[in-house]
């Protein structure tokens, strides 16, 4: 059971990432603002989902690096259950244990799928500049920074990505993109990513509360964190694409 301290606390955290999140709106950004006003055509859309699949592939990769600086067990917790999950890990269903078809990259490929893309023509598919920026973001920030940081910056992008699920899987369907019944990976993160979010807060929530700069640093790693996914999002609504 938590002490009321390590409640007020983690309440204390949160609010910090509500705070910022609210200050630096990702979903007010060109990308969501043509989703939102139904000026993003169909083509665009998909062509940026396409790149996204690079990102959502790679996610994994910097949590990986993370977990390796950590020193024992309780400190790797958060993110081995997030791990898990990343590559089909299912806790909540009749029989728990790892499904393939769960993983990340397959449900993002699967949702592709439902927009009329094959994974023939993902394979052919090259990384853009956009993405590889992104990644390259992340996996420095969690090789190379302090870990506070590097936690801060992971916990916001999957904090403000739960919203961005739940306005992707409410706008494909709603310009009938895509049906509601074959709606699969927004679905499930628009669920899921804020208990991530907590997960990745929990770790560095007591140096959050003891030390001043630990806490400057989690603070940074949120704002480097919204700076990135807001960048992203952005160089994908911008990206060239045969006029499109």
């Amino acid at each position: 059971m938590k002490s009321k301290e390590g409640t007020r606390n983690t309440s204390s955290l949160m609010d910090c990432v509500g705070s910022w999140t609210a200050r630096r709106p990702i979903l007010d950004n060109g990308y969501f603002s043509a989703l939102k006003d139904d000026s993003m055509s169909r083509e665009r859309f998909v062509r940026s989902q396409k790149q996204f699949f690079f990102a959502v592939r790679y996610f994994s990769r910097p949590m990986a690096a993370l977990m390796a600086r950590m020193p024992d067990s309780a400190s790797r917790q958060g993110l081995i259950h997030n791990l898990s999950e990343e590559h089909g890990f299912d806790d909540e269903g009749a029989v728990t244990g790892f499904d393939p078809a769960l993983a990340h990259d397959l449900t993002f490929l699967a949702f592709l799928r439902t927009l009329g893309v094959s994974g023939a023509e993902m394979t052919r598919e090259r990384e853009g500049p956009e993405v590889r920026a992104f990644n390259s973001g992340l996996i420095g920030t969690c090789m190379m920074e302090r870990v506070e940081l590097a936690f801060g910056c992971l916990g916001v992008i999957e904090y403000a990505f739960a919203d961005i699920c739940e306005l992707i899987g409410r706008k494909v369907v709603e310009r009938g993109w895509i049906a509601p019944d074959e709606l699969v990976h927004y679905k499930l993160h628009a669920q899921i990513d804020k208990r991530h979010a907590a997960d990745f807060f929990k770790v560095v929530d007591g140096a959050w509360s003891r030390d001043a700069a630990a806490r400057a640093a989690v603070e940074d790693g949120i704002v480097l964190g919204l700076h990135l996914f807001n960048r992203f999002y952005e160089d994908l609504h911008t990206a060239p694409g045969d006029g499109l």
